[in-house]
């Protein structure tokens, strides 16, 4: 139905169809077509877990920002 209006309006007489009408099927097209999710964003009913941000912080800082790191500067070397 709404592809009969926007051929009409397109390939039609203008004097056929009134302004409104062109609105109108611009709308039922608009309302018909299939909305995509937006990029990002929360997903309903994913499934989330519980970490525990606060001691991986203190652990990072432990292995790498200490006076006696875990690892020296020869494992960081450039390739």
């Amino acid at each position: 139905m709404a592809w009969s209006y926007v051929k009409m309006s397109m390939f039609g007489t203008a004097a056929a169809y009134s302004e409104d009408d062109e609105i109108m099927a611009a709308v039922v097209i608009l309302t018909q077509t299939p909305r995509k999710r937006p990029w990002g964003g929360s997903v309903p009913g994913h499934k989330t877990y519980k970490r525990d941000r606060i001691a991986a912080d203190w652990q990072l800082n432990q292995d790498y920002f200490v006076e006696r790191p875990l690892y020296n500067e020869e494992h960081f070397r450039r390739r």
